[in-house]
C-alpha cells in the first residue's frame, strides 16, 4: 500500500513539474484578464522600438506615459529578453516621502486602482503592512507599496503590475541564451 502511495506521490510531483516547463511559460492568450496593464502599456504586448534578437542586458526600460500620474515620477517596463513581451510595469515616486505621506498616497492609488478594476470579486485583494496586493488567477498582480528609501524615516511609493507566466518566460529565455553563449563552439 505504501508503494502505491509513493508511486502516486511521484507521479503527482512529476505532473506538477511538467506544468512548469517551456511550453507553459507563456501567458494563456485566450484568458481575458481584468489586470491588463497601466498607463497604456499592456502586459503581454511586444515592447516598442526594441532590437530583434536578444537584449544584452536584462534590465528594465524607461518609458513616459501619455498622462503621468501626480504621485509617480519614474516609469519602467520589463520585457522578455528575446521575444520582448512586456511582463512587468513599475512606477515609483520620489524617494523622500514621509511615512504618513506615502501611506496617504498609497491609499489613494489603491482606491483608484480598485475603482478602475470595477468588480473585484474574482480577485484576491490583501494588505500586509505597507503593501497592498491584488492578484488574479495566481498569474497577474498589482503590488502597491511604501518601501524604505534613503533613510529609515523616508519612503518611496512603488506600484508594480506583473504577469507571472511571462516572468517565467523571461527566465527561460535568459537561461537558454546563457546556455547558448557558453556552449563550446
Amino acid at each position: 500500500m505504501n508503494t502505491l502511495k509513493n508511486i502516486l506521490a511521484i507521479f503527482s510531483i512529476a505532473l506538477l513539474l511538467s506544468a512548469c516547463g517551456d511550453d507553459n511559460a507563456t501567458s494563456n492568450s485566450d484568458k481575458v484578464f481584468k489586470i491588463t496593464g497601466v498607463f497604456g502599456i499592456k502586459l503581454g504586448d511586444k515592447g516598442q522600438g526594441l532590437p530583434s534578437g536578444y537584449i544584452n542586458d536584462n534590465k528594465p526600460f524607461d518609458f513616459t506615459p501619455n498622462t503621468a500620474h501626480k504621485n509617480f515620477n519614474s516609469y519602467t517596463i520589463s520585457v522578455t529578453p528575446n521575444t520582448h513581451m512586456i511582463y512587468g510595469i513599475k512606477m515609483t515616486s520620489s524617494s523622500d516621502l514621509s511615512k504618513t505621506s506615502c501611506k496617504e498616497q498609497r491609499d489613494e492609488i489603491v482606491k483608484e486602482t480598485l475603482a478602475t478594476l470595477g468588480d473585484t470579486s474574482a480577485l484576491k485583494v490583501s494588505e500586509d503592512g505597507n503593501q497592498w496586493k491584488i492578484r488574479e488567477d495566481n498569474q497577474r498582480s498589482i503590488i502597491i507599496d511604501c518601501e524604505l528609501a534613503l533613510t529609515p524615516k523616508t519612503r518611496q511609493l512603488v506600484m508594480i503590475v506583473s504577469d507571472t507566466s511571462l516572468s517565467k518566460l523571461s527566465y527561460v529565455e535568459w537561461s537558454k541564451h546563457q546556455d547558448d553563449i557558453t556552449k563550446p563552439q
